[in-house]
């Protein structure tokens, strides 16, 4: 072969050598681009679904603390609701039901609140009074029906002390006493001599916060549709 001929045979190896190199160099870069953009659309779908699960997880997380908040609270009021005692329990006739009532509106300290159907006992309604003399709010809510001249209603009244007649088209025949919001008296017996002496009566003293609001929120609806 003539120097003419190796010269050219080698000038187009080198030309067909870069030619074949720059082909792969642009495939390789082709296939990288490729892989890139591969990879930046697994990243956004990934995005995606870890915003979704964190949107259901925050949500999960929200509903269990409302669901715990429920459960926390009920387990107040159950806590409060067993925080109960029964301070007594007495029976009539002559079982004492009487001196209780007096004794209980002698201890009052700020309220004395009362549903009662039959109310014509003297001693009781001298207790009220007194009560009211030191200060203590006393209100009392008669059934209309008993209140005749035997009642306890017009003494009271005269003493300055809050009573209403109940307005329920039946009977009210509640026998409640709610003392400091704290104490509640209530059962058969009604504030009159005959239960007193001669009926077979019940009563019963409960000191409970729960038990008071519960018959304190049935007083003041009844004492507001009273006159």
């Amino acid at each position: 072969m003539s120097r003419k001929s190796l010269i050219l045979s080698l000038a187009l190896g080198l030309i067909l050598g870069l030619f074949l190199g720059s082909s792969y160099q642009g495939s390789a870069l082709n296939e990288l681009n490729q892989q890139i953009a591969d990879l930046r659309k697994e990243n956004q779908d990934l995005t995606l679904w870890l915003r979704g699960n964190i949107t259901f997880y925050e949500e999960k997380v929200g509903s269990l603390e409302d669901e715990i908040n429920l459960l926390r609270s009920r387990l107040e009021s159950l806590q409060t609701q067993a925080n109960t005692t029964v301070l007594g329990i007495y029976f009539s006739p002559r079982g004492g039901c009487e001196s209780q009532v007096i004794g209980w509106i002698g201890r009052a300290n700020r309220s004395i609140h009362i549903l009662i159907y039959s109310f014509t006992l003297d001693s009781i309604s001298d207790a009220l009074i007194e009560a009211h003399n030191r200060g203590v709010e006393v209100k009392v809510v008669f059934e209309k029906n008993q209140i005749t001249k035997y009642s306890e209603y017009q003494k009271l009244r005269a003493a300055g002390i809050s009573v209403r007649n109940d307005t329920n088209s039946g009977y009210m025949h509640d026998k409640v006493m709610i003392i400091d919001g704290v104490i509640v008296l209530t059962g058969s017996f009604n504030w009159s001599a005959h239960a007193e002496k001669v009926n077979n009566e019940n009563l019963i003293i409960i000191k409970s916060i729960y038990v008071a609001e519960v018959y304190e929120e049935e007083f003041h609806r009844i004492w507001s549709s009273s006159i």
